[in-house]
This record gives C-alpha cells, structure tokens and sequence, in this order.
C-alpha cells in the first residue's frame, strides 16, 4: 500500500481516485535515502519515548503516517531499523572524539588526550538526545555494551592510519602499529566494560596500555 496526500484539484493528471469525500489523491513520491532516513528518524523518536522493546513497527508507521507496507520496504524487521539507529549513533561519537585529534599531534599527546578524562569521551554520548536515552536507559546495558563494540570497530582504522603516520615519523618503532590498535581498542571496550573500576582507574590502566603496547618510555 503506497502513500497518499488528499488533493482538491482535479486537473493533476496522476490521480487515482478519491477517498470519498470529493477529494483527489495522489501517490507522494519521494527519494528513497530521504524516505529511508525520514523512517529511521521517527523510529529513533518513538524508541526514545516508549523504549525499544514496547515499540512495534505499527507504531513507527502510524508516527509517519505511511503504510507498515512501505516501513517494511525499507527496513524489513524492527531489528534492521535498531541497527541502522546503532550505526547511526556510534558514527556520532567517533567521529566527534575524532575531532579532537589533530592528524599532526604527536602520539604522546593523542594518549593523553583519549584517557585524560572519561566524561570527555562521553561528551560524544549526548550529541543526539534521543539516541542517548535508547541507549542509556534502565535496562539497556545490552544495547550499550553493542554500541561500545559498534564504537570501536568504527574507531580501529583511524587508530590504525595514525600509527602509520607517527610511525613514519619515527615517533614509534612497533613493528605492527595496525595489531597494535586492534588491541588499544579492544582493551578499551574491555575495561569500560569492566565492574568494580572507577572511571579514573579505567583510564590509568588505558593509558599504561597504550605506552606498553606501544613501547613508549
């Protein structure tokens, strides 16, 4: 079942009937990026609002006033439209801690940049506020530890071209800088997944990490 918008002018040529008030209507057409972002968008609002799990895709569809019909072209389950909110959410945060990170600073600073505080890193966490309530509400630490590893498979390649630079530089001698980021990365989403350590401890070990894994003095 497609769109429609009611039209009182009988003179537009692709009209298919009415809806039984006198009123023309027309197929609404529109780009499917646009349609496939206009969807993702007010599911995002609804799973804010109502929580993920109590969201149905009838719901979502009655939110944008179109057809399940058409939500399902798009995203054919509830749960390919939670990934696509995910990978949404996590391309925020890495690419504003990115932003922090100068291509040019050395690799002693970028260290202690990253693990001089957790509430910095976090910034990036409420860029998007409803994004931040899906993912950090009662009961979600299932979608939070999923979002850590979306966060570090997205962050891992920029870590790696990095290294590279710095290494060309000479600022490092690892003979693997790319095997070395992989486990930076990893030990981080280990350690912040970690009970029983405060913030502040967390980013201590991180830091004695990345100069072992790194060989820095």
């Amino acid at each position: 079942m497609n769109e429609y918008h009611s039209l009182t002018s009988k003179t537009i040529c692709d009209t298919l009937g009415t809806d039984g008030k006198g009123e023309y209507l027309l197929r609404t057409v529109k780009d499917p990026d646009v349609r496939r972002q206009e969807i993702l968008d007010g599911a995002i609002k609804i799973f804010a609002r109502k929580g993920y799990d109590k969201t149905t895709t009838a719901d979502i569809s009655k939110e944008l006033n179109i057809s399940q019909g058409l939500c399902y072209r798009y995203y054919p389950t509830k749960e390919a439209i939670y990934d696509a909110a995910l990978d949404k959410y996590a391309d925020t945060i890495v690419q504003e801690n990115r932003q922090k990170i100068r291509p040019d600073m050395p690799i002693r600073e970028v260290i202690d940049q990253v693990t001089g505080s957790m509430e910095n890193l976090k910034a990036a966490e409420k860029e998007d506020k409803s994004l931040y309530v899906i993912f950090h509400s009662e009961n979600s630490q299932r979608m939070h530890d999923e979002l850590f590893l979306r966060v570090a498979n997205k962050t891992i390649p920029y870590i790696q071209e990095h290294l590279r630079i710095v290494k060309e530089k000479g600022e490092i001698a690892i003979e693997d800088p790319d095997g070395a980021a992989i486990a930076g990365i990893y030990g981080w989403v280990g350690l912040c997944m970690t009970s029983g350590l405060t913030d502040e401890e967390r980013m201590k070990k991180m830091h004695r990490i990345w100069y072992q894994l790194l060989e820095l003095s």
